[in-house]
């Protein structure tokens, strides 16, 4: 039977929280490179030289996951030859590999890996069994990405004035995102005299399995899958001359062919519910040309130009009513019985601008304009993702346009002692046709998310920067930037077939946009000795060569809606605590005969700034406790302060929530206030282990060039 006393019970939750997750390995970069002349071929093949380079890295995860890491590695190869004094001919490969694990479960696997201590911390909050996550090593699918790049470039001076370079690229990924070892469900661990279990929550079990404390075993974990193949053949040709001594021509042309095989899924044995699929099979192509003429009278250089670009689907559209019935369960899997048409082409024109006009010896006026065109991802162009059933959950547009940004900036810039440089300038970003996501929900079993170029934003700001380019001792530059953004979206994010359930939607979500100002500064140091300062030993100078950067950064905090009582039209009615952050790396470099030694230590977070993170937060309901916890402007009573999202309470400091005061009792009120002045009165994250997760981090290297 299963009836276990307090402590056996308590010996098997420890057998499932078993795994340990203290980090063993160090995180690392790794590069080194040689080159030269090859070897019996050089002569012969036009001074035929090489440059061979690796670079391997590899990023500890804060907790262990099917794998502990995220690693890189990619090897490269240069090759050029003189085939004349006037023709240069490279050829470049190299080969990558990404090994890390998919975060994703529900949805089918889009490419993106893990990466990052926030970005791994956060999943324990990802879902209602994320507190199982850390100690169950199959609960998200390891994943691998495989590049390779091959290159071949030919420059072809035809006179000093005029040269022209064709490129030919080559690019591939292959991802695999797979299922882990399956389980040994072998009982043969006693964890106490007479009761054996299996190695739970090792090894994949794809079916619904609770432990002791409802410990999550099995069923919901390691669902996603992925076999994709991407690849792109790039042409590039481009022309410069310098015609007289005013005007330089440059004009070119490029051919982009992309081939993306997506075939990506979840999968289940026990939950067909589970299971979806993401596949298509598609060969989108795109054209480009540009001419620019580069002038220049008497210190006045005008850049003037254009870019036309032609992009093509090369695919077909479905021509569906918006709630047809080939979204719905059973006709989506027969969807290619819809009537279709050819996916739109589109043709757009670029125009650029570029002035920069000398008003003294050592100031200038400039302005930029122009138009830059992207094309959305294609997951939003052609993506088909369907229900085990069939239902059509996503389905991408390939008629989307590129988005646009109309983008201006005007400057002013001054030398003073030929050192310094003081740059004052304002932009403007008119960002349009961004893409994004609209649901639609039918009566019946019709719901499905379709793309759309329904998004927008500008940006505009002012930037002021101080720069000293170069010196003996130091150099460096402080930059601020006030920046205010606007973005939203037009129309409906939600369309409904059912006019009460519209209604009710648009009730709760009028359409609004907020503008807030999102100020930012850089500051970056370099303090720096002459190569021979300082006394003489031998021929080693200990204080000369030495580096100091300082690299500083301060951005105000992002707004957030909380609305606890969910009142209509309110929007950012909070705001995150500003961020602070200090970066420093010294460095001493030694030349011994002909190596250059360079010793050097990172140190990020020197100050060991606090900032919280939603990770520490078990669930909603914890997140919740804590921004209730929090004394708001727009609160009143004893209740009404200052705070701001990551505010939190001191180590040390014991949990002392305010008293209620309805009644404006001074003597409470005092209570309150001593309660305010420690903090007391925050309520904490559950998971004190991943509250802070930036901790001041020192980072030793060595590098050696010869």
């Amino acid at each position: 039977n299963n009836d276990l006393t307090p402590e056996e019970a308590f010996r098997l939750f420890r057998w499932y929280h078993r795994r340990d997750g203290e980090i063993k390995k160090p995180d690392y970069t790794f590069e080194a490179g040689f080159g030269g002349p090859v070897p019996f071929l050089s002569k012969p093949l036009g001074n035929l030289r090489f440059y061979l380079n690796h670079y391997r890295n590899r990023e500890m995860f804060v907790f262990p996951l099917s794998r502990d890491s995220y690693s890189e590695n990619n090897t490269q190869i240069k090759i050029n030859s003189d085939l004349s004094p006037a023709m240069l001919l490279m050829f470049a490969a190299s080969y990558g590999e990404v090994s890390s694990v998919s975060p994703y479960n529900w949805t089918p696997p889009t490419g993106r890996v893990l990466r990052g201590v926030e970005e791994v911390a956060n999943l324990t909050s990802s879902s209602v069994t994320g507190m199982a996550i850390p100690f169950m090593p199959g609960y998200f699918s390891p994943s691998s990405i495989y590049r390779g790049v091959f290159d071949v470039k030919f420059t072809h001076t035809l006179s000093p004035k005029t040269l022209y370079e064709v490129k030919l690229q080559y690019k591939y990924s292959k991802y695999k995102t797979f299922q882990t070892e399956p389980r040994d469900t072998t009982k043969k661990y006693e964890i106490f005299p007479g009761y054996f279990v299996d190695e739970a929550p090792y090894g994949y079990w794809g079916y619904a399995l609770n432990g002791v404390g409802d410990m999550h075993l099995g069923g919901w974990m390691n669902l996603g899958r992925d076999k994709s193949k991407n690849s792109t053949t790039t042409f590039k040709f481009d022309y410069i001359s310098q015609i007289n001594k005013w005007n330089e021509i440059k004009t070119g042309l490029s051919f982009v062919y992309n081939d993306f095989d997506i075939y990506s899924y979840t999968d289940s044995p026990s939950m067909s519910t589970w299971r979806r699929t993401l596949i298509y099979h598609i060969f989108p192509y795109r054209l480009g040309l540009y001419l620019q003429d580069k002038m220049e009278f008497e210190g006045f250089i005008a850049n003037l130009g254009f870019r036309v670009d032609y992009s093509d689907p090369n695919s077909d559209f479905y021509v569906l009513d918006t709630y047809s019935k080939y979204y719905g369960v059973g006709y989506g899997n027969r969807i290619d019985e819809a009537p279709k048409e050819k996916a739109k082409s589109s043709l757009v024109i670029s125009p650029r601008l570029g002035i920069s006009h000398p008003i003294t010896e050592n100031s200038k006026l400039y302005f930029n304009y122009g138009h830059f065109r992207s094309e959305p991802f294609s997951s939003y162009r052609f993506r088909l993702q369907r229900e085990y059933n069939g239902q059509v959950t996503y389905m991408g547009n390939p008629n989307m346009i590129p988005e646009k940004t109309v983008a201006y900036e005007v400057g002013y810039e001054h030398s003073l002692f030929n050192e310094y440089l003081i740059k004052v300038a304002g932009y403007y970003k008119d960002v349009t046709n961004q893409p994004g996501w609209i649901y639609y929900e039918g009566l019946k079993d019709i719901s499905y998310y379709r793309a759309a170029n329904n998004n927008y934003e500008d940006i505009r700001g002012l930037e002021l920067t101080l720069q000293k380019r170069y010196g003996q001792w130091f150099s460096g530059f402080i930059n601020y930037t006030y920046d205010v953004r606007t973005s939203g979206y037009f129309g409906l994010l939600e369309y409904y077939e059912d006019p009460k359930a519209q209604r009710e939607y648009l009730r709760q979500h009028p359409p609004m946009t907020r503008r807030h100002p999102l100020p930012y500064a850089r500051v970056n140091l370099e303090f720096h000795t002459p190569e021979n300062f300082g006394m003489n030993v031998h021929r080693f100078y200990p204080f000369g060569n030495w580096r100091l950067n300082i690299l500083g950064n301060w951005k105000t905090g992002s707004f957030y809606t909380y609305n606890p009582h969910n009142q209509p039209g309110v929007a950012d009615d909070t705001q995150w605590r500003d961020w602070y952050n200090v970066d420093l790396k010294i460095t001493k470099t030694v030349q011994f005969s002909r190596y250059k030694v360079s010793l050097y230590m990172d140190v990020r977070n020197v100050f060991n700034f606090k900032y919280l993170s939603r990770a520490g937060f078990s669930d909603n309901y914890d997140w919740q406790d804590y921004l209730q916890s929090l004394n708001f402007p727009w609160e009143t009573g004893d209740e009404q302060g200052h705070d701001r999202i990551g505010d939190y309470r001191p180590a040390g400091v014991a949990y002392d929530p305010l008293e209620p005061n309805p009644d404006n009792d001074p003597v409470i009120s005092a209570r309150n206030a001593e309660r305010k002045k420690k903090k007391s009165y925050i309520d904490m994250p559950n998971i004190k282990s991943l509250t802070f997760l930036n901790p001041r981090n020192v980072l030793f290297g060595l590098s050696i060039r010869f």
